[in-house]
């Protein structure tokens, strides 16, 4: 048997299942894969827990809340655990994990605190962070260079830039996609739509109904399919019946098969006020999905306007309808298909892109 390299945690006290979920529980298994000992450390009642006792990972609970690193016990508890455990290395996933667990992690002399920021959103210049970025993490991993620039604006005097690493999200890149099978077969001449993302406001679905009307209006033969719960299930299911959509526009609910998903469609419209940095395009692209999206966040780092997919005016539906609208005669420009499955080949593949976080633990 191999000798672990490494004692490695991951900390991440979300409780619902999202992309910075995914992302802690694909990479805690590449780096059992890779040899290492790796601890999953999640809030109680999480969906990355549960998923990783299911998968058999080693699992420790803890009930983490926004003021938790204020409770000394807490603190303490947790460094003590690192201490025993010969924690190595740990990855922090929120700003409460960051708060709770970098401090029990400096205290217990881990020698690798890394802090992964998902979203760019600003942050606040206050004298708890300052201290946080400044005297206790190593490292800050972004996966975007949209992050880097959220984390930096207004705080250019004090942050400190050397200790930034950038690590993209990726998909496995040896793996063929699977074309097997399809969850919807069209119609006649109709042009099958998707989008894919948890039903909230910031994944824009409301766009994607006014767009509907746009195309049904123009005597489009159309189907558009969105996979995805969320708390604006039943609103965005109130704007489809009022405007009459009923047979052209189908909220999926939560889809398990996400390849049969991908094969089923025809263009891909991503919605999105903001992005970290969106698995959902790296995984159309590597599909050759022709892939259509707001030119903001972090969206263009992954899709280049006329060459991987299409970047649209933020917001301009009229735009974005009359690029779906192209897709009537097929797609419009093929080779965006080859110039997208390319660029996440070359820029997006998780093995590879891991290798650097391996390096940090390394070192």
């Amino acid at each position: 048997m191999t000798t672990p390299t490494k004692t490695v945690c991951f900390f991440n006290s979300n409780k619902a299942w999202g992309g910075g979920e995914k992302w802690h529980f694909t990479t805690a298994k590449e780096f059992i894969r890779r040899g290492n000992k790796v601890l999953l450390l999640t809030n109680m009642r999480s969906e990355l827990g549960n998923k990783g006792v299911r998968e058999s990972l080693d699992v420790f609970r803890f009930h983490v809340g926004n003021l938790s690193f204020l409770n000394p016990v807490k603190v303490l508890t947790l460094a003590v655990f690192f201490k025993v455990k010969g924690v190595d290395a740990i990855v922090l996933n929120l700003p409460a994990d960051l708060k709770l667990a970098g401090l029990a992690a400096r205290i217990a002399g881990v020698k690798k605190i890394i802090y992964r920021r998902g979203m760019p959103h600003p942050l606040r210049n206050t004298w708890l962070n300052r201290f946080l970025f400044t005297n206790v993490l190593t490292h800050v991993v972004v996966n975007s260079k949209e992050i880097g620039r959220s984390l930096k604006q207004g705080n250019e005097s004090w942050f400190p830039e050397n200790k930034m690493v950038l690590i993209y999200n990726g998909v496995d890149t040896s793996k063929e996609v699977d074309k097997s099978k399809k969850l919807y077969e069209k119609k006649g001449n109709e042009v099958v739509i998707g989008n894919a993302g948890r039903l909230t406001e910031q994944k824009g679905q409301k766009y994607l109904i006014e767009m509907a009307k746009l195309l049904k209006a123009d005597g489009m033969n159309f189907k558009l399919l969105i996979a995805g719960e969320g708390e604006l299930h039943k609103d965005l299911q109130k704007m489809i019946d009022e405007a009459g959509l009923q047979e052209q526009v189908k909220l999926l609910g939560h889809v398990s098969d996400m390849p049969a998903f991908f094969n089923s469609l025809e263009v891909f419209v991503f919605t999105s006020l903001y992005e970290g940095s969106a698995n959902t395009l790296i995984e159309t692209l590597q599909y050759g999905l022709p892939t259509v999206c707001w030119d903001i966040s972090s969206n263009p780092e992954i899709v280049e306007d006329g060459k991987t997919g299409w970047l649209v005016k933020p917001f301009d539906v009229q735009a974005m309808t009359k690029i779906v609208a192209s897709f009537k005669n097929g797609n419009p420009n093929a080779a965006v298909v080859e110039n997208g499955v390319g660029k996440v080949k070359r820029e997006f593949d998780s093995k590879v892109n891991l290798n650097r976080l391996e390096e940090i633990f390394s070192s």
